[in-house]
């Protein structure tokens, strides 16, 4: 959940912190310049009420509160300014029309996913993906064709991934995978009951795991040894497509992909072109072919 969202739910809210949450969401950028003494006299309230209200919210103090809420408005202030995310063509659009605009937003969700890419994260995220024993993917839905897509690559590089099909499959491997395993663990909005499931069971069990998720906090986040976050624009249910989550969840696996094979990058390449080439008979009869010169194979990498 966004710390704007947090600050919007009134249900357990006392008078003083609606009052204190109205006046965070009024400043905005311009809570960079204050205190919680500043905005204890401001708001005729005591600094202990200010403080309390951050914590309420599941924040350590005020610091956190206002950095994290600063962040998060430099990040939805980015991208998507001429583009809605939820509904990016219209009815009477043309295909060509239909086609620049798919375009258009597929650069925006990709921008928008690497702006929310942490260069510490990413390198501890491909350190644990090189030391797990076993590493599984959990997801739901069209997660699981764009894992497929993950695991073939990997595969022909040398490197096992176990996918999650079934709905308690993940669970039971959580349960009975040796130590050191991995666990990938996709879920946009990150309260999806069955990944949730298996969370548990990965955090009571003390194995490694990467939530890959909406930004923001929520459940799975809280629960995951790290996180990478997708990018977080489309509403759950009003929505022309899920294209965000598809595509951010694509690019961040490619991009695991890519830093694993570079930490090895000759052994990787000759493995994969070795390989690739006995299994499809390249150069025999009834192997792959092409006459295009764009598909051919150089000299050097034969």
């Amino acid at each position: 959940m966004l710390v704007k969202e947090k600050l919007q739910e009134r249900e357990h809210f006392s008078d003083i912190d609606i009052r204190i949450a109205d006046y965070v969401l009024e400043r905005q950028e311009s809570l960079k310049e204050d205190s919680v003494r500043q905005i204890a006299k401001k708001l005729y309230v005591a600094p202990s009420s200010v403080i309390r209200f951050c914590q309420k919210l599941g924040y350590e103090g005020f610091n956190e509160l206002r950095e994290e809420y600063l962040k998060e408005l430099l990040y939805l202030s980015s991208h998507f300014q001429s583009l809605d995310p939820n509904f990016p063509f219209d009815r009477q659009d043309k295909d060509l029309t239909v086609a620049n605009k798919m375009g258009a937003l597929y650069e925006e969700i990709l921008r928008d996913c690497q702006s929310l890419l942490d260069s510490d994260v990413l390198g501890r995220v491909i350190a644990m993906v090189r030391e797990a024993p076993s590493i599984y993917i959990c997801a739901s839905a069209a997660q699981l064709g764009v894992a497929e897509v993950f695991r073939d690559k990997m595969m022909k590089i040398g490197r096992l991934i176990h996918i999650c099909a079934q709905a308690d499959e993940g669970f039971y491997h959580a349960s009975y995978c040796e130590k050191g395993s991995l666990f990938f663990l996709i879920s946009y909005s990150g309260e999806t009951r069955r990944v949730l499931k298996v969370a548990r069971k990965v955090k009571e069990r003390g194995l490694k795991s990467v939530a890959v998720t909406s930004y923001g906090s929520n459940t799975l986040s809280s629960m995951c040894t790290c996180c990478l976050y997708v990018s977080t624009r489309e509403k759950l249910i009003s929505n022309l497509g899920s294209f965000g989550i598809n595509v951010s969840v694509m690019y961040l696996l490619d991009v695991i992909y890519a830093g694993y094979f570079n930490r090895d990058y000759d052994r990787h390449l000759a493995d994969k072109i070795r390989y690739s080439r006995e299994s499809e008979d390249v150069g025999k009869r009834d192997g792959r072919h092409s006459d295009n010169p764009i598909l051919r194979d150089s000299p050097v990498l034969r």
